[in-house]
């Protein structure tokens, strides 16, 4: 795997357990944008023809790129979590969903009381895993 695929991975990771956080501030972003220098008294009457705010939202909502890109790296995640094995979460777990990382991979093996290699060897089959579901 390539070293900038291997890192774009690692920071997913560890984006993963904030994402809910910013997929929720993002939704707030679009529905209330701030904008200091709106102007109300911008002259002439109210329009007759309703307007569909509603509408607008769900498809700001639906188009923002950056938004899609968070909802889609969670169920990426998701799914890969869900179809591994306990000993793979917990090396996940510990090396990237941990606020303070206190392990590396040594001791990650050691706590398991697995091998480094083997450690080493789950790690990248769910990083494959991942960049499969990316399509990279």
């Amino acid at each position: 795997m390539e070293r900038g695929t291997f890192k774009h991975i690692e920071q997913i990771l560890r984006d993963y357990p904030y994402l809910d956080t910013y997929i929720a501030n993002r939704e707030q972003e679009l529905m209330h944008p701030f904008n200091e220098d709106r102007d109300e008294n911008i002259g002439g009457g109210r329009s007759n023809v309703p307007g569909k705010p509603v509408e607008r939202m769900a498809i700001t909502l639906a188009d923002d790129r950056r938004l899609t890109s968070l909802e889609h790296n969670q169920k990426i995640v998701d799914d890969c979590l869900d179809n591994t094995d306990e000993e793979t979460k917990s090396i996940i777990y510990e090396l990237y969903f941990k606020k303070h990382r206190e392990l590396t991979i040594n001791g990650v093996a050691q706590r398991l009381h697995l091998n480094a290699s083997t450690v080493s060897r789950k790690r990248t089959a769910f990083f494959e895993a991942i960049r499969d579901e990316l399509g990279w």
